[in-house]
């Protein structure tokens, strides 16, 4: 399981919209093809990825 936020590109790193972007089971393949598209397709922010547990 891993929590995803997503935070804007400004500065200080602000969480976008102050929530969880979200928690999902999936392996570290599909983590990281997230990680990756999000990156592609809103330049505007970046995902933080905590592992659960």
């Amino acid at each position: 399981m891993y929590t995803v936020t997503a935070f804007s590109n400004d500065y200080e790193y602000k969480p976008r919209q102050g929530v969880v972007y979200i928690v999902t089971d999936m392996t570290e393949e599909q983590k990281d093809a997230l990680v990756a598209r999000e990156a592609e397709n809103d330049p505007g922010f970046w995902l933080k990825v905590e592992a659960q547990g």
